[in-house]
């Protein structure tokens, strides 16, 4: 779906020049489209070295769409059990010209699993379970997965519904944890287990920016404890205590983290995020961008080198998508951002949801 030139300046002007008047059109067009739809909640997105994009859907989907296709293709089913879990991150390994590896992280009966992938002539495979028996629940199995600058993988975790292992540092519930690519504990982990950081309830998505210093969103509370809201952006560093189920956003003490951000009683339900490379975006450039899904946008902000918050909050798309759950930058420069509607009873979906959207310059 291409805008016309005349409804997309009437568009920028509407949503995101009014939030964010930094972004200025000059001598090209924002333009917006959608890249695929008649999906099931699309979640992890990423590149093929050749260009190609594959992503999957939370229902067990993995799709692969070719660069320049209209359309995307099956490619692998995976027998899931979805709820807030199922079949969620995924990551293409920053090797794989040679390797061919492609990493998920997905939900089964009983557990979460991380599973490498093989695709080779076009055929997608399973290589390995490298890591199983992750807490599971209906809600809280995290989904945030990456491979770092530091050429080691990411993975997001959430409390299960059992905020009490998020403090448990012999639990893989809660946790970021760092892993070679075989799912071992990579070199220098700072408890000599598999575990970087420790004490969140659902990290669903984090980047690094260009000093290498890594950002995730994180889930406040929605009733226990008789707390709410509280949303979070971190800035993660090893081995630190991050607070839950100990503190909420806003209140840490002692050896627990602060948040960088908190929403206070406001309710974002974070995900998926990166930070925006690329001089067309102009003020844009390096700013860390996430998908919002109860607060149904884009949420942007500026984050300084050493990681610490340099400027407040900018929103964009505000209840245009409904719910937006990941955004992930394309080779080309273009955000593609997913919605997430599809099974959720309101808001409805939209026709044709969901849906991957391009945001770009031409």
């Amino acid at each position: 779906m291409r805008i016309p030139a005349a409804v997309l300046l009437l568009f920028v002007l509407l949503f995101a020049c009014e939030k964010d008047p930094q972004i200025k059109t000059g001598p090209k067009q924002l333009r917006l489209e959608v890249f695929a739809k008649n999906l099931q909640v699309p979640w992890g997105m990423g590149f093929l070295p050749n260009g190609d994009f594959l992503f999957c859907e939370r229902d067990g989907e993995i799709n692969l769409k070719k660069k320049d296709a209209a359309d995307y293709d099956l490619i692998m089913f995976r027998a899931v059990q979805p709820s807030e879990g199922g079949l969620l991150g995924l990551a293409i390994d920053p090797d794989f010209s040679h390797n061919h590896f492609i990493f998920i992280y997905e939900t089964v009966v009983g557990y979460n699993q991380l599973v490498r992938l093989k695709m080779e002539n076009g055929i997608l495979s399973q290589d390995a379970i490298l890591l199983t028996g992750i807490p599971a629940a209906n809600n809280h199995d995290g989904g945030a997965l990456r491979f770092g600058p530091d050429g080691f993988l990411y993975l997001g975790t959430g409390d299960a519904t059992n905020p009490v292992l998020a403090q448990d540092t012999a639990s893989l519930a809660g946790k970021i944890l760092r892993l070679d690519r075989n799912g071992n504990a990579a070199p220098g982990n700072p408890f000599n287990n598999r575990i970087w950081t420790y004490g969140h309830r659902n990290v669903q998505g984090f980047d690094w920016n260009a000093n290498g210093k890594m950002i995730a969103t994180e889930h406040g509370p929605t009733s226990e404890f008789g707390w709410c809201c509280h949303d979070e952006l971190n800035l993660i560093e090893p081995g630190k205590n991050y607070g839950w189920p100990i503190a909420m956003g806003g209140t840490e003490s002692d050896s627990l983290t602060p948040a960088i951000y908190q929403t206070g009683f406001e309710v974002w339900a974070p995900s998926g995020c990166t930070f925006i490379k690329g001089a067309e975006w102009g003020s844009w450039e390096g700013d860390f961008i996430f998908g919002a899904l109860k607060a149904k946008r884009l949420v942007r902000f500026e984050i300084s080198s050493d990681g610490t918050l340099a400027d407040n909050r900018q929103d964009t798309l505000i209840d245009i998508f409904q719910r937006l759950r990941n955004i992930v930058q394309a080779p080309d420069g273009s955000l593609l951002f997913s919605s997430s509607n599809v099974g959720t009873a309101s808001p409805p979906p939209l026709a044709g949801d969901d849906k991957i959207y391009r945001l770009y310059w031409e």
